[in-house]
């Protein structure tokens, strides 16, 4: 046999030591594999070998293709990164989310970034809306990786003896679900990898964020946190700054800081709203449209409409919803008209406070299903009264793919007047108007005039002699 030139040694000891590298470093791989370069602080996290990892984030920080990278480099890595995963000449890898739209949302980038690899393509086995499988470099095993939604109750998350663990947008996955689906990857040793932006200081994501380092010196998790403006690419994008220039100051905070917010006193406990988050619809009978409309009153203000849905037992879903800057009466209700055509509307309910009693007059003169609703502190009690009743009785479920409504519900608190009714409190610079739009959308669903405790029905305490009083309203 003809022994190999000096160059052609040279070229497969070079090849060798690259593929050593590659399989050390995500962020190698992912530049030399799939052409995409990883900024530094994107570069620390994927190369990290610590097996309880979060990963929390501002919008746009590169949360998504960064974890993927990370994904596609432990599919192809299994045998050296995974001592079961060899053994069993098998891996798996969960991708789990609140929704199938989100969590498909880093599996896409995933299957793009290896179907557009010419050298990685080769090595899919099988590639569908929610399953990868991946033969090994080495040709040994394969990986599969499977993207699940967690939804209401975790059930698709069953079965599974996972290699790694992905929990997407975690803060807005229940506790319980958590709890019981990461035991899971205890037999496989398994990575946990929790990424998501911050939601409230509740929550697993929470507490696991307060239990890591460098926060806590002997904590299990391994934190990376990344703000918005630490991409170079959209920190000075004149588009993000005009878009931050519209958020309040909680909106910064939890979009663009990646920070907790402390939401106590909170109207809507998270507990209720991470439940209508999550919760699937399923109308009975016949269903009806209304729609609410805060109008714009000035500064940073939006005008809002924001549509519902009715079923026959008053469960309520949130179907769309449309921000405007300011804009005049006129063009309010021309869009009040392209909605009223677009849904069979039985009332629309507008906040006639300033502003919006023009629109509620314009309206009235159109013939439009209007009814106009002065904001006073009584009536924005009744509002908000109703709405926590709905929320308490598991009666509506919020946009899964916009979070604007969820968190201006979670800004919300309450307080309480000398006299015992109560007040929405909003922090100065923080913004309600979608809140607000879902409250006079739900007066089209009375829920009764207060929140009410149980009591024994003969004690003193009970208003009304079933064991029943009312304690606000």
């Amino acid at each position: 046999m003809t022994k190999p030139s000096k160059d052609i040694i040279d070229k497969r000891e070079k090849l060798m030591s690259m593929v050593a590298e590659m399989a050390k470093s995500p962020s190698k791989f992912s530049e030399v594999m799939l052409g995409h370069k990883l900024f530094k602080y994107n570069a620390e996290y994927a190369d990290s070998r610590e097996r309880f990892l979060i990963y929390r984030s501002g919008r746009q920080a590169g949360k998504t293709m960064t974890t993927a990278v990370k994904t596609i480099h432990w599919s192809f890595f299994a045998p050296i990164l995974s001592q079961d995963a060899k053994e069993k000449k098998e891996a798996v890898v969960i991708i789990a989310a609140p929704t199938q739209n989100q969590a498909s949302i880093m599996f896409d980038r995933i299957r793009t970034l290896v179907s557009n690899s010419d050298f990685l393509k080769k090595y899919i086995v099988r590639s569908t809306q929610t399953e990868l499988w991946v033969q090994w470099l080495n040709k040994g095993g394969m990986t599969k990786i499977y993207v699940r939604a967690t939804g209401e109750t975790g059930v698709t998350l069953r079965g599974y003896s996972p290699h790694v663990i992905i929990a997407d947008e975690c803060a807005f996955i229940k506790r319980s679900i958590l709890i019981a689906f990461l035991p899971s990857g205890m037999a496989t040793n398994a990575n946990v990898w929790l990424t998501s932006t911050p939601f409230g200081k509740q929550g697993f994501f929470y507490e696991a964020s307060m239990n890591s380092r460098p926060k806590a010196e002997d904590g299990l998790w391994k934190e990376f946190h990344v703000r918005s403006i630490d991409n170079p690419k959209i920190a000075n994008d004149p588009l993000f700054v005009e878009q931050v220039r519209q958020l309040s100051q909680e909106e910064y905070t939890q979009e663009v800081e990646g920070e907790f917010l402390d939401i106590g006193d909170a109207l809507i406990p998270y507990e209720l709203l991470m439940a209508a988050y999550s919760r699937k619809w399923n109308p009975v009978g016949n269903t009806r449209y209304f729609m609410g409309v805060d109008v714009a009153r000035s500064g940073k203000d939006e005008t809002v409409f924001l549509i519902i849905e009715v079923d026959d037992e008053n469960k309520i879903k949130v179907v769309e919803y449309h921000r405007e800057s300011q804009s005049n009466l006129v063009d309010v209700v021309g869009r009040i008209g392209e909605l009223l055509q677009k849904y069979p509307l039985e009332t629309v309910f507008i906040d006639e406070t300033g502003l919006g009693a023009g629109v509620v007059d314009l309206a009235r003169r159109r013939d439009y299903p209007i009814r106009g609703v002065v904001f006073s502190m009584s009536e924005k009690s009744n509002m908000y009264s109703n709405i926590r009743m709905i929320f308490e009785n598991k009666k509506i479920v919020i946009p899964q793919d916009d979070k604007k409504v969820l968190y201006q519900l979670s800004y919300l608190k309450r307080q309480y007047t000398e006299e015992g009714k109560l007040k929405i409190k909003v922090d100065e610079g923080t913004k309600d108007d979608h809140a607000d739009a879902l409250a006079l959308a739900c007066l089209a669903v009375n829920f009764g005039g207060g929140w009410y405790y149980m009591f024994d029905k003969d004690d003193p305490r009970s208003s009304d002699g079933k064991g029943w009083k009312a304690i606000m309203g």
